[in-house]
């Protein structure tokens, strides 16, 4: 609904994009958000399925607190601590801050996803594996992925959406000096102005939208050519 009524705003001229062209920073907010989203989504496909395997081999209830213990701390306590902790070393508003604290936010849903996978897939699996002489390369590859890809789907969707909507984090551990879409888009959220304010809702879902298709198309393509060497 949301599409067809952006498309008749588009075509009677009251959706407008001029008002984020002309930012100086548009293009430095753009590098940014792609940078940070794609190093957050690899980072939490790296962590999230080894750990999430770890945890769900050897379930441990302080092992789960620990991994959950981002998102139970409050995040302004986080964001303070990690602040400080970026200053003592001499290195405040930076990427990896940024990075660090999207991170922290993301990897606990990533481990969740995939730890609850494999607690429905068979446990014999790496048995089975080792029997026909199958390395934990093989395992992972030809048999874990498969199973694992609507999970990572999920993972990845997810990342997306709480990597591009974080504002508060970005602007704060970034000190106004990391630009993203999110930040930049923030002010015209609460415009006056109806048109801006969908434009610029407009924008962060498609921008989400074009990445859930990217990684679907990646994902798929990636299973297809798996599956055709078993």
């Amino acid at each position: 609904m949301m599409f067809f009524y952006s498309v008749w705003l588009f075509i009677t001229g009251k959706m407008t994009f001029a008002f984020i062209l002309q930012d100086p920073s548009i293009v430095q907010a753009i590098t940014y958000t792609l940078m940070i989203t794609s190093i957050t989504i690899v980072l939490n496909i790296s962590i999230g399925p080894l750990t999430g395997w770890h945890l769900a081999s050897k379930v441990s209830l302080w092992k789960d607190v620990f991994v959950l213990l981002p998102l139970i701390l409050p995040v302004i306590a986080s964001m303070g601590g990690l602040q400080l902790a970026l200053l003592w070393i001499g290195i405040p508003d930076q990427l990896i801050g940024v990075l660090y604290i999207h991170l922290m936010v993301t990897i606990p849903f990533s481990i969740q996803i995939f730890k609850n996978r494999f607690l429905e897939l068979d446990k014999e699996i790496p048995s089975l594996v080792k029997l026909f002489n199958g390395s934990k390369k093989t395992m992972w590859i030809f048999v874990y992925f498969p199973l694992l890809s609507g999970s990572l789907y999920t993972s990845l969707l997810l990342t997306t959406v709480i990597s591009l909507s974080q504002y508060a984090i970005t602007a704060f551990i970034g000190g106004g000096l990391i630009p993203t879409i999110t930040t930049l888009l923030f002010p015209y959220l609460t415009s006056s102005n109806f048109y801006i304010v969908h434009t610029s809702v407009f924008l962060l879902i498609t921008m989400i939208g074009l990445f859930a298709f990217l990684m679907k198309a990646i994902i798929s393509l990636s299973k297809k050519v798996v599956t055709s060497f078993l």
